[in-house]
């Protein structure tokens, strides 16, 4: 996508790449329609947050919480599951499961059309190129648009959902999942149900569950360690794109700059970075140590590869990875598990994190069968952006010594080379 200077300081551009309030960090990073609309298929409004849409969300997420209790759905699903159909008829509360249908069904459309709509105005954000500051202080907090590692928002999510959201800087979402998983576990009994299966006592476990309650968990949970995971790779994304814009139009305007360095005695040194603050900060340092603006170069590098990953990291997020198929699978059977685990012996905590490992492999293995030949296992590391210095020779080891401190991936000082006289 061709880059364009941004040039008005006072109209707010047509179509923003994201923003940074103190509720948190948001972009318009493409998500792909199919994940967003089966998200609002496992709960509605997992959907609209996958895309960024909190509002919509979390409207949609306290509706489910409270037409589907008082409908009995997630009781009379359980019950037809396993066999017992006329209980789960007479459960059903049929006044709020119409109620409940149109919801549904329009949760998962305007799910996929939001996603659709968002990967447009992405494309127009991207020919626009206006910038995007990359932080916000206030007195009560410090939100800064920085690289983090996806995989350890999962991680925190997967320990406690709400976590991983805040590791993110998605202040408001981080604090809406934490206080809904907490009060829908102390709903189901779900701290005493996991104590009594880790204890052995399954009997017991299985007796105390609230089974209304409880199956809403799996979602919840699946849910919570993918959107960490994906807002912090969409983070590291809009980090990126910020990134490039300003090396590119810092060179534009530096090429519209001239300056004289002698020919004798100087060199070139060519140094690759990871995006990261330490480009901007090794060109800050650079320049204190007396070396013009003009004669440091810094682009980014165009990238080739268009692999998909199964594992994005943070030196390469680029948001396209398999384990869309691995969350989507590991969601349906641990659904499943949670379900039978009602009647089978070792009760639905264990049998519920079974599914989820069952089908996240499950999912996984598809996945790599569908596209094995676009996938590799791990995103490469990379270098990011191209430096390149040309100062005096006499600076040479304190040009190093910046490029170092501020985690320089590598650096070549020119050879000269030299013709003798015939």
């Amino acid at each position: 996508m061709p880059q364009q200077k941004f040039e008005s300081a006072t109209i707010k551009p047509r179509y923003s790449k994201g923003g940074i309030s103190l509720f948190g960090l948001n972009s318009v990073y493409p998500r792909t329609p199919w994940v967003a609309a089966w998200w609002s298929a496992m709960f509605p409004g997992f959907g609209h947050m996958f895309m960024g849409k909190h509002l919509h969300g979390f409207m949609m997420i306290i509706w489910e919480l409270v037409v589907n209790n008082l409908a009995k759905l997630n009781m009379s699903i359980a019950l037809s599951f396993h066999g017992r159909f006329e209980e789960a008829k007479a459960v059903l509360n049929d006044r709020w499961v119409l109620l409940y249908v149109a919801v549904y069904i329009y949760s998962i459309w305007d799910s996929y059309r939001g996603a659709v709509e968002i990967n447009k105005s992405h494309t127009l954000s991207e020919i626009e190129d206006a910038p995007i500051s990359p932080s916000i202080v206030s007195f009560l907090d410090v939100i800064i648009l920085e690289k983090k590692k996806p995989w350890l928002g999962g991680i925190w999510s997967a320990l406690t959902p709400g976590l991983g959201q805040l590791y993110s800087s998605s202040t408001l979402v981080g604090t809406f999942v934490l206080a809904w998983w907490i009060f829908v576990t102390y709903k189901a009994e779900t701290i005493r149900v996991w104590l009594y299966s880790f204890l052995g006592d399954f009997s017991s476990a299985t007796a105390i569950v609230d089974w209304q309650w409880f199956l809403f968990l799996p979602s919840m949970y699946c849910f919570a360690i993918y959107q960490a995971y994906t807002a912090v790779n969409a983070s590291n994304i809009l980090y990126d794109i910020e990134q490039i814009r300003y090396l590119r139009v810092r060179d534009e305007n530096l090429g519209q700059q001239t300056t004289t360095i002698s020919e004798n005695d100087t060199i070139q040194v060519i140094a690759t970075f990871e995006h990261s603050p330490f480009v901007e900060m090794a060109i800050h340092e650079i320049e204190k140590i007396g070396i013009p603006a003009q004669h440091i170069v810094a682009l980014p590098l165009e990238n080739l590869e268009s692999q998909t990953h199964i594992v994005d990291s943070i030196h390469r997020a680029d948001g396209r990875s398999v384990l869309d198929g691995a969350m989507v699978g590991g969601s349906i059977f641990m659904v499943l598990g949670t379900i039978y685990g009602f009647i089978w012996y070792w009760g639905p905590i264990i049998w519920g994190l079974i599914g989820l490992v069952f089908g996240f492999f499950l999912g996984l293995v598809i996945e790599l069968v569908l596209h094995k030949k676009e996938i590799k296992l791990f995103s490469s590391r990379k270098s990011e952006v191209y430096m390149q210095v040309t100062c005096p020779s006499s600076m040479k080891e304190r040009l190093i010594n910046v490029l170092e401190v501020r985690k320089a991936s590598g650096y070549l000082v020119m050879p000269q080379r030299i013709t003798p006289d015939l």
